[in-house]
């Protein structure tokens, strides 16, 4: 097929903010009389953090701003939007300047200061800046704006086509890098077969994730809700309840960008739909995360499926040439494409020791830090290229690994943060709401959620990831070398939080940490439940320890009964059974303590399922302060806390127009009821 675009052009400017912005309109301004559909992001332009409500967009050109902030993601992200001919232009300070503001405070937990956050990363950007085909700012032209698919693309439009219009179930899985047209390949099998499905479905992450399958399925961006062919959340088709009628049969599924969907999800998807011809696609290595680890253990799974299953792949780009410049310098500055080492056969026998990098030293060794990344990516699909930013320079995190003592390759890595050690008074702004912690998950969870403010006076280490070498599991790497970690350190507690799968339960389990909380709010997130799980050491966190669990036998029963209510937490018996392993026998709760835990939700940010078994019995005690209240306040109040319906249950049988609305009128229910039952419970004043 008729190739007609051309690479893009990579030009960087330096100097000034004010410099810079006069050198890009210039540079621009070179393409002749007719303006170009370009893009700035930054000073003058739209904020780093609005960048992804444009993903699916072209543009001429893309002029990102990395004066105040060396935005790994969104470098990652606007890559993606330039056309073939087109060009990113980068605007830098001096490559002796002091770093941007906004990037180091992004990056400093209390109690450290933008002043201690490093500089690594940047040395590793101009790196592979000098590495890259950089463009004179005059070099530009018109960019490519009718642009043909390629051969390789028509051969799997017609693949999924004929997958999706054969009468039997199939699954079919498509992945490739970024601009390789598989939303547009979707979207073009799903135009030629849709007159034949009488009820056909795409989902993605959100609405306008789908916006380009859509595009070339219908010839509309905005998802359709109704009709025949439609947007249908994942959430939905994950529990059956499509179009609120569980019966409802489902012809086709097409799913987009799958890799920034749960595992649990996308399972459930293909488990609640047996009879359905099911497409996904997926980014293989891109800025949402890589694809790599995630299709592992998809891909695997598939396997146990009925339904034959075709993977296709896409190669050749269609937005722009092959060999482009921009792609090669984006997948070096973010290393998109680092893989776990490859290992001699001789290695697996090989004498293992412990480091603790230096970090200084580690972006200097290019082979190293491509072991410690390469290992990340492989084993966590949500590593994003902002983790490489926070791994080199964020001043409160560590890198343990496990290395061959010969050949000096990583085959385990365990990244870890520095947390707690925080001031009392700190704490209790931090319980009151008054405060938000960054960078201190263990905490933040402690004090914020489970109404702890004397917790986060504890010294205590993070896993924040753990990955090892595939090669190498069967010597039980990650196992030794969280060992190792702990024996280092020196504090209260170590602990982790994770998305829950039975067996890194057990996993963790096995090496002396306990669960002492499941989220209330990660759920619907990442489709399996956010844990806390700790191990203490110090004979005041280990009094924590035995509190937290005592609380947890409590109240998790009804935690998980609210959760399935809403359909968030996605449970099967193994992990329902893991979350409850160990657990003491459940105590029952007496008043005082009771009113303390609605105390602390009157008073913070604690939130309704964090305190549920507390502020059902309190409800339950006052039922004439009950019902003394506003009428809907107490519709409200019955339904959610009494009935245990769901969200979207109560908001419609107390007359909400909405969930969001509901939930802000809850805290002000309970408040009403307290005033009524037990107004020294209350927080200072007696207003909501």
């Amino acid at each position: 097929m008729n190739r007609r675009v051309r690479c893009r052009h990579l030009i960087v400017l330096r100097g000034s903010p004010e410099e810079t912005a006069a050198a890009a309109q210039a540079s621009l301004a070179q393409r002749g009389p007719t303006p170009g559909d370009d893009l700035w992001v930054g000073e003058g332009g739209i904020a780093h953090g609005r960048v992804r409500t444009l993903l699916g967009r072209a543009f001429d050109a893309v002029v990102l701003d990395l004066h105040d902030d060396l935005d790994a993601d969104v470098l990652g992200q606007v890559h993606g939007f330039v056309r073939g001919g087109g060009a990113l232009v980068l605007r830098l300070p001096p490559a002796d300047a002091p770093p941007g503001q906004r990037g180091q405070e992004r990056l400093a937990a209390f109690p450290y200061s933008a002043a201690d956050v490093g500089t690594r990363y940047r040395h590793h950007l101009e790196r592979a800046i000098a590495r890259a085909e950089v463009s004179a700012p005059h070099a530009l032209g018109p960019a490519d704006h009718d642009v043909a698919g390629t051969a390789e693309q028509a051969a799997v439009v017609d693949q999924l086509a004929s997958r999706l219009a054969a009468p039997d179930p199939s699954v079919t899985t498509v992945v490739a890098d970024r601009g390789r047209g598989k939303s547009s390949a979707l979207g073009l099998a799903l135009a030629l077969v849709r007159a034949r499905a009488a009820n056909a479905v795409v989902t993605a992450q959100d609405p306008g994730s789908a916006a380009e399958v859509f595009q070339f399925a219908l010839g509309r961006r905005d998802p359709p809700l109704t009709g025949p062919v439609r947007f249908v959340p994942p959430t939905a088709l994950a529990t059956g309840d499509v179009d609120g009628n569980a019966a409802v049969d489902v012809d086709i599924i097409v799913v987009d960008e799958a890799a920034q969907l749960p595992v649990p999800v996308l399972q459930r998807i293909v488990h609640r739909h047996p009879k359905a011809r099911v497409a996904f696609a997926t980014t293989a290595r891109g800025y949402e995360g890589t694809g790599r680890g995630f299709m592992l253990r998809f891909l695997a799974w598939l396997a146990s499926d009925p339904r034959p299953h075709t993977h296709l792949t896409l190669e050749a780009p269609i937005r722009w040439a092959p060999g482009d410049p921009v792609e090669r310098f984006v997948f070096d500055a973010l290393m998109l494409d680092a893989q776990p080492a490859p290992l001699d056969p001789a290695a697996a026998d090989e004498p293992l020791e412990h480091a603790h990098l230096d970090r200084d030293a580690l972006v200097a060794d290019e082979r190293t830090l491509a072991d410690v990344f390469g290992l990340l990516v492989h084993a966590h699909y949500r590593t994003t290229p902002e983790d490489l930013h926070r791994i080199l320079d964020a001043p409160n995190l560590a890198l343990h690994v496990l290395r061959t003592r010969t050949s000096r390759r990583v085959v385990a890595v365990n990244l870890v943060a520095h947390e707690g050690g925080l001031p009392l008074a700190l704490c209790r702004d931090v319980a009151r709401g008054r405060h938000r912690l960054r960078a201190h998950a263990l905490p933040d969870t402690l004090v914020a959620h489970l109404g702890r403010p004397e917790a986060g006076a504890l010294r205590m280490l993070r896993s924040v990831r753990i990955a090892s070498h595939p090669d190498m599991r069967r010597r039980h790497v990650a196992s030794r070398l969280i060992e190792a970690v702990q024996r280092t350190f020196d504090g209260d507690l170590v602990g982790t939080v994770f998305g829950a799968t039975a067996e890194l339960l057990a996993f963790r389990r096995s090496l002396g940490y306990e669960v002492v909380r499941v989220s209330a709010s990660h759920g619907a997130r990442t489709g399996e439940p956010a844990v806390m799980m700790i191990r203490p050491s110090s004979p005041a966190a280990r009094a924590l320890h035995d509190a937290l669990r005592a609380e947890l036998a409590r109240d998790l029963p009804l935690q998980l009964a609210l959760h399935e209510a809403d359909g968030e937490l996605l449970l099967d018996p193994g992990l329902d059974h893991a979350l409850r392993a160990g657990l003491p026998a459940a105590a029952p709760l007496a008043d005082g303590p009771r009113d303390a835990v609605v105390a602390s939700y009157l008073a913070g940010p604690r939130t309704f399922e964090s305190v549920a078994a507390a502020l059902t019995a309190f409800v339950a005690a006052h039922p004439e302060a009950l019902r003394r209240l506003d009428p809907q306040h107490a519709a409200l109040l019955t339904a959610r806390v009494l009935d245990r319906r769901s969200w979207t249950r109560a908001a419609g049988a107390a007359g909400y127009p909405s969930v969001r609305a509901a939930m802000r009128a809850f805290r002000r229910a309970v408040h009403a009821l307290t005033l009524e039952a037990a107004p020294h419970l209350l927080p200072g004043d007696d207003t909501a």
